[in-house]
């Protein structure tokens, strides 16, 4: 872990990003690595900007440590290994919301395909905390907008439009999924992992709740 830490103190910052109301976002590389690819967040307010890019350094850092350990505990030969990431920023009112989406790929040797996720943040940039699925099922005691009755509905009307074929069990669904975000018009979306609901050939499938 310390030998990690050290590496990120020397990452390559490569440019400007994106503005998000009082913070500015810069793009960075992994070790000089272009294939890994994360944000640095910098804040008028030092506190709030630590907190953020500790979390981003958190994901940095989760995925570095997956490939350590498909290599040291499973044996495998990585072939090849990607993380990017994509940004947007919304006000809700009085809070500004920063939502990175990362997509992170592994491919090992031997693998039919690459192993492909997307993994989000979700930021109120005036307090550096995150947002987490809780801030939307728990308003009013329970949003109805994201009950899993209806998004399963979503889902499969997303599915059915694409012409996605679902897994035979996929529905209806017995929890939600892990990773969501707010595009630039403050829709929220979900996001399915590979193997989640459908089979590989269906990507990872992306549902607009709005």
């Amino acid at each position: 872990m310390r030998k990690i830490f050290l590496t990120l103190l020397v990452a390559l910052i490569v440019g400007v990003q994106n503005f998000c109301g009082a913070v500015t976002i810069e793009t960075a590389n992994f070790n000089g690595n272009e294939k890994i690819v994360y944000p640095v967040v910098h804040a008028a307010d030092a506190e709030i900007e630590n907190k953020i890019n500790r979390k981003i350094r958190e994901e940095l850092v989760s995925f570095i440590k997956g490939n350590q350990y498909a290599v040291q505990y499973h044996n495998q030969k990585i072939l090849d290994a990607r993380m990017n990431y994509e940004v947007t920023c919304n006000e809700a009112g009085n809070t500004v919301i920063l939502s990175i989406v990362f997509t992170e790929s592994r491919y090992v040797e031997g693998a039919a395909h690459p192993a492909t996720w997307k993994r989000a943040l979700n930021i109120n940039t005036s307090s550096g905390n995150r947002m987490s699925l809780d801030y939307l099922t728990d308003i009013g005691g329970g949003n109805p907008q994201f009950s899993l009755e209806n998004v399963s509905r979503k889902l499969r009307e997303h599915c059915e439009r694409e012409k996605i074929y679902l897994f035979d069990d996929a529905l209806p669904l017995k929890k939600l999924p892990e990773n969501f975000y707010w595009d630039e018009n403050l829709h929220v979306h979900l996001i399915f992992q590979h193997y989640e609901v459908a089979p590989y050939a269906a990507g990872i499938i992306d549902v607009d709740m709005n």
